[in-house]
């Protein structure tokens, strides 16, 4: 039983990690035996490696989420929880710069809070103007370094001054191999919004349009398309669907989607895929490529010859060769529900 714990906690804090617009760390000091003995101490554990105090890591740009306190034998333990920011904003291009951060806009920036409140699987934070459909995980935190994602969230209710967190199951390692464990939401846990957000798919027409926004949003890690493309020949599956994007965005552990259409950006969260921002995108479109800018080709359904149907190929505007330039407009636009 302890070694299947101790495997579902590493799995947990390699997931946290990997965001790499924030650091993360638990640090601890064991036995000792006034409080006031804590203030001097060098904490182990984590990027501590005991050699900095907790004064030390805050002056060095650390925060603390969380603070666990144990007693044993008369003997005191501590067991801190540091969360650290390495970049802000979105992006320091030109289309991306120029979002209101102070509005209900997209940010990469995660956000942590310690959960304080628990009511029918719904938590209300003091944090005002967030995206409903916005999403995080939560995570628990062990004794000393060990910590697990327990359930995903998402932002249901916003307004000036407070929103209104909802959870649901975290199933991203669904998988025989790993054990799943039974632990759900608890006051205490921390709630981590914008996880993963700059981990990212685009979308885009061609190379043109592809090039111009993964420029534009420097601090993102876009995965390459091509990798997108070759899951759907694998799956045989010639146009994605919303309920692709989102598998692949699990296996991949991204956390939004861009998606280029009619000369605008529309920014998608992965997991609830709901549109977080749009703007316009003034980049000029040569040959539209459909599914979308790949060098994997011939991505082709398993039995369905696509222009021999009636209704797709009035929607999606195919011709005699099966596709033309507005191909590619007219699938997004049906799919996104874009006019």
């Amino acid at each position: 039983m302890k070694k299947m714990f101790t495997k579902l906690a590493f799995v947990g804090a390699i997931l946290f990690a990997t965001n790499s617009l924030a650091v993360e760390t638990v640090c601890y000091k064991n036995g000792l035996d006034t409080p006031s003995q804590i203030e001097s101490a060098k904490l182990d554990g984590g990027m501590c490696a005991g050699k900095v105090t907790v004064g030390e890591m805050l002056k060095n740009g650390w925060q603390i989420l969380d603070i666990n306190v144990t007693t044993e034998n008369g003997k005191l333990s501590y067991s801190y929880y540091f969360y650290q920011n390495t970049k802000q904003g979105l992006s320091s291009g030109t289309y991306a710069s120029k979002l209101d951060y102070g509005k209900k806009e997209f940010s990469i920036s995660p956000m942590a809070f310690k959960i304080e409140n628990l009511t029918n699987n719904k938590t209300t934070i003091q944090k005002g103007n967030l995206l409903v459909g916005q999403s995080g995980i939560v995570v628990h935190i062990y004794d000393n370094d060990r910590r697990l994602i327990v359930s995903n969230a998402k932002v249901i209710s916003s307004n000036e001054n407070s929103s209104v967190i909802e959870y649901f199951a975290f199933d991203d390692l669904k998988q025989k191999a790993i054990p799943t464990t039974n632990r759900v939401v608890e006051k205490g846990d921390i709630l981590l919004l914008n996880y993963m957000y700059d981990q990212s798919l685009l979308i885009a027409p061609d190379f043109n349009n592809y090039k111009a926004v993964k420029e534009d949003f420097a601090q993102n890690n876009f995965i390459h398309p091509d990798l997108f493309g070759a899951a759907l020949k694998f799956q045989n599956q010639p146009l994605p669907r919303v309920e692709d994007f989102q598998n692949f965005a699990i296996e991949q552990n991204l956390g939004t989607i861009f998606i280029v259409l009619n000369r605008k950006i529309f920014i998608y969260d992965a997991k609830t895929f709901t549109l977080l921002d749009s703007y316009s995108l003034q980049i000029g479109s040569s040959k539209k490529q459909l599914p979308f800018f790949t060098r994997v080709e011939e991505i082709k359904g398993p039995l369905i010859d696509l222009k021999n149907i009636p209704i797709v190929s009035d929607v999606l505007g195919l011709n005699e060769d099966g596709i033309d330039d507005s191909s590619y407009d007219n699938y997004y636009k049906q799919l996104l529900g874009v006019k």
